[in-house]
């Protein structure tokens, strides 16, 4: 699993890397599943960035942080792989509305002002969610999208985010409370 990935990082990377974000999806009439895919995939990816960065400090276990980490670092350099891939293809930023999975403000603000356990628990079934999310985003790119490394990188998260959601569930039984 690790050589596919590997391998289809190094063609998103080959196609170009990030150097201005991407802004917010502006057009829907006529977009690409391509366009729509990745204009999706952004910002459910930044908010992905948002919610790991609340880990630090919270008085979180190891193996918590250990998996805000690992997020993180996928998600920084997904994010402008994505972006990268916009350019090459001449794809303008598709309408997408709500994303599955993404986190309202007021699970946000309470991540904010939670720490320990209820902050732990809060956050793994926050991120359990949005993997959840952006494993429907892939599913539906890979049922209409045609575009080989995209769909090749759709299969990535479908497996990737698949095992962390796994990971999350058994850190998440292992914390006392609700």
């Amino acid at each position: 699993m690790l050589r596919v990935l590997a391998a289809v990082l190094l063609a998103l990377v080959l196609t170009g890397c990030a150097d201005e974000p991407v802004t917010a999806p502006v057009t829907a009439p006529g977009s690409s599943p391509d366009a729509a895919f990745l204009s999706g995939m952004i910002p459910h990816h930044e908010q992905a960035l948002e919610l790991s960065a609340m880990v630090g400090g919270r008085g979180g276990s190891p193996g918590l942080e250990a998996m805000a980490l690992r997020i993180d670092r996928e998600q920084v350099e997904e994010i402008g792989q994505m972006q990268g891939l916009m350019r090459a293809r001449g794809l303008a930023p598709a309408a997408v509305g709500m994303m599955h999975g993404m986190a309202d403000p007021a699970t946000l603000a309470t991540l904010r002002s939670s720490r320990g356990p209820a902050f732990e628990r809060l956050w793994l079934d926050t991120m359990i969610s949005h993997h959840e999310g952006a494993l429907m985003m892939a599913r539906d790119y890979l049922a209409t999208g045609t575009d080989d490394t995209l769909r090749r990188y759709a299969q990535v998260v479908e497996s990737t985010q698949s095992g962390e959601i796994e990971a999350m569930r058994a850190m998440r039984t292992s914390i006392a409370g609700p």
